[in-house]
């Protein structure tokens, strides 16, 4: 074989890639694919955020040089249709195949289904497309139970996973081998400017790219992987790997991540590892729960709550949006996310539970704004964490599980120094008041300036109250 595209998706590496490595194998020359679909890489779509956007351009960038090392071109394709683009490059540098890595997302699997498709029907029968496993250890039908249904609750998923695990399995595949021939014609494509597709400039946080996900694993393996379980939850801490953006464009393998925890003993009783990488399988989980269950992306997962209701309050919903509902540890994370583009796991859970049972809003209307902010989207983790957090999900009795944010912030910020971080008017209120601020006294609030309805915002719901509410309308 002559050509080979390798359709680039969410995998923005050359080390450890299962589709480009068997690329090179098949073919004498490689052309790398990437397709800014604009019906979604652009911020009129509504669908990405700027802080992804700059991570991914970015991450696209130092690919594009690491390819060029290897020989092989990348070229980046704009389109509302990626499968007749694919298909029409494939015709013009006569390719003999296409790989890519599989996703899950039923989105994706639908539109994989339609290259092949339209390639046999468009007289295309002799091109081979090729798709590999990739983004997880273990697909769709590789852990099931014992009747072969999938799990549809973690803890037993979780066993079944590394029942099955040997990580003798998780060789990397390594760098692809230099290619003889460029793949011609060869076209230098430019890296489009996120500025040229509508987003606002953002300045990003952590390192981007291969490199960076490589020097972050590397420094999370060293230093803090053996405490990963004690610091986890606290969010003034640098208690997490904050590799979420690089799994979810790619810029990391999830074998390297796997291989890394296993490494800092994981399966020989080391609490951070170990811990570390159920989070990793719950990665997993979520996935195979999006394949099995494509309805959960608009619908609760367990069908007895589709009659359920929700209040939508705008005005609470602005609040929330707004990080002013007057409770600083849920405004706090909001204020985080739109600053950096992520938020910390724990304030995740506090932030969602609030807006779905102490608001009474939709959990599907928090899910698409995350998925407009984070840098690490990824509609799996995304619809699977608002989905628990919101009581519909995969759990035996969810609606009894309602976060108290206030005494979530004070196990979890015990001195309110991450609240004090991101709201300057919290900065001089005593420790017993910080999480509470409307408890203070107005001359108290007058000496260490935070008045309640002038420096910040009064409660917006009383939680107790909202909380029986939600567990009456559940049950």
């Amino acid at each position: 074989m002559n050509t080979a595209l390798h359709w680039f998706r969410r995998d923005f590496r050359v080390t450890d890639n299962t589709a480009l490595a068997s690329a090179c194998g098949l073919a004498d020359a490689v052309i790398g694919v990437f397709v800014l679909d604009t019906r979604w890489f652009h911020a009129s779509a509504a669908k990405m955020g700027a802080f992804q956007a700059a991570f991914w351009l970015a991450a696209i960038a130092e690919l594009r040089e690491n390819l060029g090392g290897l020989n092989i071109s990348l070229r980046i394709i704009q389109t509302d249709d990626p499968v007749a683009a694919l298909l029409s490059l494939a015709r013009e540098v006569r390719a003999g195949a296409i790989t890519f890595n599989r996703e899950y997302e039923p989105a994706q699997i639908a539109q994989d289904q339609r290259l092949i498709q339209t390639a046999e029907k468009s007289g295309l029968s002799e091109l081979k497309i090729y798709g590999y496993c990739d983004a997880v250890i273990f697909e769709e039908f590789d852990v099931l139970t014992a009747n072969e249904t999938p799990y549809t609750v973690f803890t037993p998923y979780k066993r079944s996973w590394l029942a099955k695990f040997s990580a003798a399995a998780m060789v990397s595949r390594g760098r692809p081998r230099m290619m003889q021939q460029s793949g011609q014609p060869q076209e230098a494509s430019v890296v489009p400017a996120a500025k040229s597709l509508g987003f606002p400039a953002v300045t990003l946080d952590i390192p981007t790219g291969e490199s960076g996900g490589r020097r972050m694993l590397a420094e999370f393996g060293r230093q803090r992987i053996g405490l990963y379980k004690q610091r986890r939850d606290f969010p003034a801490e640098a208690g997490v790997s904050r590799l979420s953006a690089h799994l979810s464009a790619g810029t990391i393998s999830i074998r390297q991540c796997v291989s890394a925890a296993v490494a800092a003993g994981a399966m020989n009783g080391c609490g951070g590892a170990e811990c570390w990488l159920s989070e990793l399988i719950w990665r997993e989980f979520y996935r195979m729960v999006l394949f099995h269950f494509p309805h959960t992306v608009t619908r609760p997962f367990h069908r007895k709550f589709d009659t359920v209701t929700w209040e939508n309050n705008p005005a609470l919903l602005a609040a929330w949006l707004g990080a002013c509902t007057g409770y600083p540890i849920v405004d706090a994370a909001l204020l985080q996310i739109q600053t950096t583009g992520w938020m910390h796991n724990r304030l995740r859970m506090i932030a969602a539970m609030f807006l779905t049972k102490d608001l009474d809003i939709h959990w599907r209307t928090g899910e698409q704004w995350f998925m407009r902010w984070l840098m690490d989207y990824d509609q799996a983790s995304n619809v699977g964490g608002w989905q628990w957090s919101a009581g519909t999900g995969t759990d035996a009795a969810p609606y009894f599980r309602v976060m108290n944010p206030i005494l979530q912030a004070r196990r979890f910020d015990p001195k309110g120094a991450f609240v004090r971080r991101l709201i300057p008017a919290l900065a001089r209120v005593p420790d017993d008041f910080v999480h509470e601020p409307w408890l203070m006294p107005p001359l108290m609030q007058a000496q260490f300036g935070c008045r309640i309805g002038q420096d910040y915002p009064p409660p917006v719901v009383d939680h107790g109250a909202a909380r029986v509410k939600a567990i009456r309308k559940f049950q």
